[in-house]
């Protein structure tokens, strides 16, 4: 099975400890390198840019063109309908923030979300809107509880503008029915918004047939780190007054009045991150060649893998149940902790003295994580209060690792080697806290 090459797979560093080895890459749940061909394409875009809507000339022909046919193939990699449309931020955080002021929701307004979501998914819709927001409730596992959904919309019916609802978890992998939400608020006449930042680089997307109505994701998580987000909206929203005009979104202004752009382009204001579209429809471009049903068996492959020789290791503990990921569908994110060791310190020793990344903390699942370590309200003070005085560290956390296209068993079997080294001999260097960066450094 031959997937796109990942650049930095190969490549060689020393470490804190003086040995010299390649990197093991287990943090893509965080951003992933670029595919080499994506770096190809970015470079040979780059040969003839020119300035795109800001000029005239045959670098900006071209550079117009090959946008144009970018926007294309991503809103193909999406599945949209034609009465969809996409839009371009830095991230699928600013993705989510533009699109909940694009909502205009009043204190009438109900959004319904849960409680697994990440941080980004979380925060805009109390802070950028004027809704109530209610949470639906979750499982101990990270899975979404269906009942608390149909109760809640029960009680809220013609009040709910939004389902909210993450299409992965970036903590447990646990990725929600999104056809069964459709059906339990197909009575409504909410939007059905999916934070597909996980999602988009581990299972196809198909918005039309999955009935998702608006949708975010990153290009960095789908190895096309060159900073961009990508919103997919109902074309119906870009008729109203943009919510962060700016050049290109109007066609003149005059003394007691303004003619704005077409909707297509009002919203999309500055200078475009052409770069950054270019490359992301190159990725979305090689993840379907390489086909889902490939990618997706590849990757649980690879998860169980995992799961089998983690599960074995003294001290370990991994906080969903390893048989889950093969019960329900999964994306391969799993998060662990090791007896005896800070999460930020067992990062820090897989990082500095054998060459693995990971992630370490509540990784913008602050929920779920607190009630895996049953986290009291008094208990949750005295940490909120030691945080606040600059003690990061003072927070609960875990490790996550989690699997992309480019892993493979050698990886784990790496990880799984660096663990039980861990756990028998304890760790090699010498380590003091960083309370700001809640992070363990090298002595």
């Amino acid at each position: 099975m031959k997937f796109p090459k990942v650049l930095g797979t190969n490549k060689k560093i020393k470490l804190e400890n003086g040995k010299v080895t390649s990197v093991t890459l287990l943090n893509n749940g965080a951003t992933t390198p670029p595919f080499k061909e994506t770096m190809d394409e970015v470079n040979d875009f780059l040969s003839t840019y020119g300035a795109f809507h800001r000029g005239a000339g045959p670098y900006a022909e071209i550079t117009y063109q090959k946008v144009c046919q970018s926007v294309k193939d991503i809103g193909e990699f999406l599945g949209i309908r034609k009465d969809q449309s996409l839009l371009f931020t830095h991230n699928t955080s600013s993705a989510i923030n533009l699109f909940a002021r694009m909502l205009n929701l009043q204190k009438e307004d109900v959004v319904l979300t849960s409680d697994i979501e990440h941080t980004s998914n979380n925060l805009p819709w109390s802070y950028n809107t004027k809704a109530k927001v209610i949470y639906i409730k979750s499982f101990i596992d990270g899975g979404l509880d269906y009942g608390d959904l149909e109760k809640q919309v029960l009680r809220y019916k013609s009040k709910i503008r939004l389902v909210t609802i993450t299409g992965a978890s970036n903590m447990s992998g646990y990725i929600p029915d999104l056809k069964k939400i459709s059906k339990i608020i197909k009575f409504t006449t909410a939007f059905l918004f999916v934070d597909g930042a996980q999602l988009a680089p581990h299972q196809e997307i198909d918005m039309k047939k999955q009935k998702i109505d608006a949708l975010a994701f990153s290009a960095h998580k789908l190895y096309a780190p060159f900073g961009i987000g990508v919103l997919a909206v109902p074309t119906q929203l870009l008729k109203q007054v943009p919510v962060d005009p700016g050049g290109g979104s109007v066609d003149m202004i005059s003394e007691n009045s303004i003619v704005w752009a077409p909707d297509n382009a009002k919203h999309q204001t500055g200078t475009w991150n052409v770069t950054g579209i270019v490359a992301t429809a190159k990725s979305c471009t090689l993840l379907k060649e390489a086909g889902w049903d490939n990618i997706i068996s590849h990757e649980i492959k690879l998860t169980k893998y995992a799961l089998d020789k983690l599960q074995k290791i003294n001290k370990l503990k991994l906080f969903v149940e390893p048989k889950l990921f093969l019960d329900q569908n999964r994306i391969g994110a799993i998060v662990f902790s090791l007896k005896g060791y800070h999460h930020a310190l067992l990062s820090s020793v897989l990082e500095n003295e054998y060459g693995i990344e990971t992630r370490a903390g509540t990784i913008c699942n602050h929920k779920l994580v607190r009630r895996w370590f049953n986290i009291s309200n008094k208990e949750q003070k005295i940490i909120d209060k030691k945080i606040e005085q600059g003690d990061r560290l003072a927070s609960y956390g875990v490790v996550r690792l989690s699997i992309g296209i480019h892993n493979t068993k050698s990886d784990i079997d790496r990880l799984v080697m660096a663990l039980v080294n861990i756990s028998k001999r304890g760790h090699e260097l010498r380590y003091r806290a960083n309370k700001k960066e809640e992070a363990y450094d090298v002595k």
